[in-house]
Parts: structure tokens; C-alpha cells; sequence
């Protein structure tokens, strides 16, 4: 990977390590590509080539931070556990996002006019803080919101 990324952001810690970073145009979620059939991964470390594909050229990329929502829907109920955040977060939004690499991502939809989604928006992924830590860090994932 060509730019700097940071694995933590002062302050924050990813719930789940090694699935996007910070990086000076924002949050990046971390994906991988083989060269030879042109198919990205997420997780990076999860790939499933196309038949055929001799799977020798598999190189860790990072996706564009903008995409287009492709689905979604709006809960009006808290995620089960594992989930945890801080209190209620109902009603909010689940939606899969394509980039421009071709590959689909769902995450949450957060800081958006739930009301307003509509296939096709302009998408760009953030951080979304869950919940603080014992030593006061912010514990996030990655989500997307509606470009304005």
C-alpha cells in the first residue's frame, strides 16, 4: 500500500483490527485484489477467486473511501448481541455500498436522513464510535453516510 495509513487514530481503536484504517483522505477499508482475475476480497485475508484463476497474485489494497449505496434497509431494533454500542441507536440504517473497485461492502449508515436514502446515493466511509473502553478510547467501526 502506497499512502500512509494509521492502524489506530489517537483516541480510537477499531472493534475489529485489520478491517479499515485512517489515512489522510479519510477512513479506508481494507480489501485485497488478485491481479490475475481482477476480483477483490473483504477481508483482505478472504479470498475467494474465480474458477479457473491460478491465485497467484493477490496484493492488499485499500478501497476508495467513496462509493454508491446499492441496498439498505432501516432497523427499528437493536442489533443482538455480540453488537454493543452506547444506548439506543434506533432507528438507523444497514446498507451495502459498491465502490469503484467493483466489490460491495455493508455497514452501518450513520450522521444520515434515514428518510432521504434512496439507491444510487453517494456514499463515503467514516468511523462510527460504539462505545468507550475502560481507559476512555473510543472503540469504532467503519460506517458510511450520505455526501451532502
Amino acid at each position: 500500500m502506497s499512502m500512509e495509513i494509521m492502524e489506530t487514530m489517537e483516541g480510537k481503536i477499531p472493534r475489529l483490527p485489520d478491517l479499515f484504517v485512517w489515512t489522510a483522505e479519510g477512513v479506508k477499508i481494507r480489501s485485497a485484489v488478485c491481479r490475475d482475475c481482477n476480483t477483490y476480497f473483504f477481508p483482505e485475508y478472504h479470498a475467494q477467486h474465480r474458477p479457473g484463476c491460478p491465485r497467484q497474485n493477490v496484493e492488499r489494497v485499500l478501497l476508495n473511501n467513496r462509493g454508491r449505496l446499492a441496498s439498505y434497509t432501516i432497523q427499528h431494533y437493536m442489533c443482538p448481541p455480540p453488537f454493543k454500542t452506547t444506548g439506543d441507536i434506533t432507528p438507523y440504517g444497514i446498507g451495502l455500498v459498491e465502490f469503484p473497485e467493483g466489490i460491495c461492502i455493508a455497514g452501518l449508515i450513520m450522521e444520515s436522513d434515514l428518510e432521504s436514502l434512496k439507491i444510487g446515493l453517494p456514499m463515503e466511509t467514516i468511523d462510527y464510535t460504539l462505545y468507550q473502553d475502560e481507559a476512555g478510547n473510543d472503540v469504532v467501526t467503519w460506517a458510511f453516510r450520505v455526501i451532502k
